[in-house]
Order: C-alpha cells, then structure tokens, then sequence
C-alpha cells in the first residue's frame, strides 16, 4: 500500500538521509529544487544513488520536462525505478517513450489548466499508472490561492477521471509545513475526496500521511479476514463487526491489497 510519496531533492546530502524519512514511496527530483546551474550535477547524484539502491521499487525520479529525453536515456538501465512526468497536459509530448513506460510504473503529475481540460485523455493512457495533482504550480499559472477549498473543482476532477480508467491518484503535497493541525485536516479531507495518497515535501508529514491513507483503518490481517468471512457465507449482503457488506465493498478491500 502506496500512501505517502516524499520529494527528495537529488543532491548528495538528501539522499544520503533516505532511508531515515519512513515515507512508501520516494521520488527523487531532478525539477523544481534543483537550481538550473546543478541539473547535470543531480544527475549524476542520481546515478550514483540508483547504482546502490536500484533494486527498491519504490525508488522515482522527477524528470525536467525540457530535457526528459536524455535523463530516460541515462536512467533507463535502472529497471525498477519509476518516473514523474512533470506539466503533463498532453501525451503526444511524451510518447516518444512510450515504449520505456510501458515497461515501469508512471506517475503524471497534472499541473496546469490545460491539463485539468485534458483530463479524460490522460486518464485513459495505458503507460500512466499514477496520476497526481501539481497545485502549486497550477495555483502559479491560473493566480491563484493555493488552498484546498479553492482547488475542489480541480482536485474532483481528477479523482473522477482517475478512478474511471483505474488510475492510482495522489492529492498535491501539503505546504503547511509549521502548522500540524491545518496539514491533518487537509490529509483527511483528501483521503475523504476519494485520493489514494499524498505527495509529500517534508518528512514531517509521512506519518500523518501514512496512518490517515491506512487501508481505511485496517490492517492487512483484518482485510483477509473480512474477504474470507465474507466469501464463506456466499451472501450478497453481509453484517461483519457491525458494518454492511456487499460484492463491491470486497472488491475494492482486494484491489487495497495488491497495492
């Protein structure tokens, strides 16, 4: 179960401190918090990590748009590490790749007005795994606040779309970083929206992330439980521990499983 996904800048001392963060998922970032004079400095860094660490498959890499092509070209050879598009508001910009992605797990991360439009087609990709929401920039590009109840409309959209066409989808990270009590309710409110999991920008909101995105409040042991009890009966309607039960509750406690 995929909940929290933690940006880390792809600089040596960041990376080096991976391992303490305790997020599920880590995308290294070769974008937004990597100053335009150290891209090719990230990269290396990158390599050198992946070298030691690319048999984890929780391991992705934000790609810079403008020069995505020769970071595929030297990142492909890590065969379980994921990627992020980044503005993704239109696939024939990345289809070129098609057929790397294909072969990896896919986050298109949608940050601007023109990919909310889009929406429907992206979410029906193939290669697309994962979609995620980008607030900050879209909030950028459309002058905006960044706040959640402002970015509903954006935010069901996506959801929508996502779930339509089977698609993971991750809320945009929270930039609430000194305020504990705003962070929680907007990893609730996103949980309740129906998003899968959060992007994250500081290790301080892994553990929120993780407990509130917890497979709905039960563990693993309770989930086979509930399938095994349920299944027994043959039922269609079924009260287990004082919940109602039905064929599409189970179905959606077994695709949390292969998570």
């Amino acid at each position: 179960m995929l909940r929290s996904f933690l940006f880390v800048p792809a600089k040596r001392h960041m990376l080096s401190k991976i391992k303490t963060f305790g997020a599920d998922a880590y995308i290294i970032d070769l974008e937004d918090s990597i100053e335009i004079e150290n891209k090719e400095k990230a990269l290396n860094q990158t390599e050198i990590f992946l070298d030691e660490y690319s048999n984890n498959s929780q391991f992705f890499v934000r790609l810079n748009k403008e020069s995505y092509d020769n970071e595929v070209k030297r990142l492909v050879r890590f065969s379980n590490v994921g990627f992020m598009l980044p503005k993704f508001d239109n696939i024939d910009f990345y289809d070129a790749f098609a057929h790397i992605w294909k072969e990896r797990t896919v986050i298109a991360i949608i940050e601007t007005p023109i990919g909310i439009v889009n929406i429907k087609k992206i979410a029906n990709c193939k290669w697309i795994n994962i979609m995620a929401f980008g607030a900050e920039d879209y909030t950028s590009i459309t002058n905006m606040d960044n706040r959640p109840e402002l970015l509903m409309y954006q935010k069901s959209r996506l959801v929508t779309y996502a779930k339509a066409y089977g698609k993971y989808v991750l809320d945009t990270p929270c930039f609430c970083l000194d305020d504990e009590n705003t962070a929680i309710e907007e990893f609730k409110m996103a949980a309740r929206m129906g998003f899968d999991g959060k992007l994250a920008i500081t290790p301080k909101h892994i553990e929120y992330i993780n407990k509130i995105f917890n497979l709905g409040k039960n563990n693993h042991e309770d989930i086979i439980e509930i399938i095994n009890r349920f299944e027994k009966t043959g039922e269609a309607v079924q009260v287990i521990d004082g919940k109602v039960y039905e064929n599409m509750h189970i179905n959606k406690l077994k695709k949390q499983l292969d998570l």
